[in-house]
């Protein structure tokens, strides 16, 4: 059965609209095409009426208690992911009442193929289709889900399970399944970035740099020291600077623990509209307004953020990497809290 067919079926049991055709592939820092998605995650959407929306599944393992399909997404521009807290969650063109995706949160990874996300210690893949599958079917569930981390490189994913009774932190393809890497970790392990391969790790004793084609580690910096990010061979960080073997290579650059690098390094994103250079160009200014006050760089290299007005809600923008004009996507109410950028815990 083809891709095509599979989706005309799905999207006639769903009883939706016609929605975007199934895209194979989206833009990836406005150059990159995304690998195509799993096969067997394709296959499965026939069999799902995904009418329902949000609801768990009960008994089982914890691989088991997934989100029901959501019905199907657009990732053509990005995830576009972001949630007004308590309300709704905005996703790839669609809105969904927040109570149904909690899982999607921080602490989650937006990747070009979808949000890794937790349930119950289990990582989960959200895909295009709007299917949760398991990353890790045989995950034993519990309290270790280190924050998941994308790689700008390659369609790769750190996130962590408990397999075989350990702790453990796995690199993945997203677009394939194919299982790149994985390493016994202890259970205070911290994810911090993954960046072309190499997995910055930290624990209680410092960061470590572990190359998942070598599979050898390599010490980075100290326990004061905190690493913000790492895209395009530059180390962004926070505290004393780091001066491991595994730091070697990087371009140092000092930032706030909670800042962002763009997805090729040259640009530190940091709670303003005017982005400062990795190296010795100028600064990038955002057409935003003024009061524009939340940021987070989306899966194709675009940054969105969020304005507050003065009738209280919120407007949020996409604005491409060239710093061209943004695109006002929608108004959320704020009513709640600050708008949640997911998988981002700026």
């Amino acid at each position: 059965m083809t891709t095509l067919l599979r989706d005309v079926l799905h999207d006639e049991l769903d009883g939706l609209a016609v929605p975007p055709g199934d895209l194979a592939g989206v833009r990836r820092r406005g150059r990159r095409i995304r690998r195509a998605r799993w096969t067997a995650v394709a296959a499965a959407v026939v069999l799902v009426a995904g009418a329902a929306v949000g609801l768990t599944r009960l008994g089982g393992s914890p691989a088991d208690r997934g989100v029901e399909p959501i019905g199907r997404l657009d990732y053509s521009h990005g995830l576009r992911a972001y949630a007004d807290p308590d309300v709704e969650v905005h996703l790839g063109g669609r809105t969904i009442p927040y109570a149904d995706f909690r899982g999607l949160d921080t602490d989650a990874a937006a990747t070009p193929d979808g949000i890794v996300h937790y349930r119950e210690g289990v990582p989960y893949l959200l895909t295009e289709s709007g299917e949760s599958r398991a990353l890790e079917p045989d995950a034993e569930g519990g309290s270790f889900a280190p924050t998941a981390k994308a790689d700008a490189v390659h369609d790769w994913v750190a996130y962590g399970a408990v397999l075989d009774g350990h702790p453990q932190v796995v690199v993945r393809d997203t677009g394939t399944g194919e299982e790149i890497a994985r390493r016994e970790v202890g259970h205070n392990t911290v994810i911090d970035a993954l960046d072309d391969g190499v997995v910055l790790l930290r624990d209680d004793t410092g960061t470590v740099a572990w190359d998942t084609a070598t599979d050898e580690e390599e010490p980075v910096a100290g326990p004061k020291t905190r690493i913000a990010d790492v895209r395009g061979s530059v180390l962004l960080y926070d505290g004393p600077t780091p001066d491991g073997p595994g730091a070697a290579g990087y371009q140092l650059v000092r930032g706030g623990v909670d800042a962002q690098l763009t997805l090729d390094g040259q640009y530190v994103l940091y709670w303003s509209p005017v982005l400062e250079s990795t190296g010795t160009g100028g600064p990038l200014r955002l057409p935003l307004p003024k009061d524009a006050t939340w940021f987070t760089i989306d899966t194709d290299g675009s940054i969105l953020a969020a304005a507050p007005t003065r009738g209280g809600d919120v407007r949020v923008f996409d604005c491409p990497e060239s710093g061209a004009a943004c695109d006002e996507l929608h108004r959320i109410t704020g009513r709640h809290g600050d708008p949640e950028f997911i998988g981002n815990d700026m």
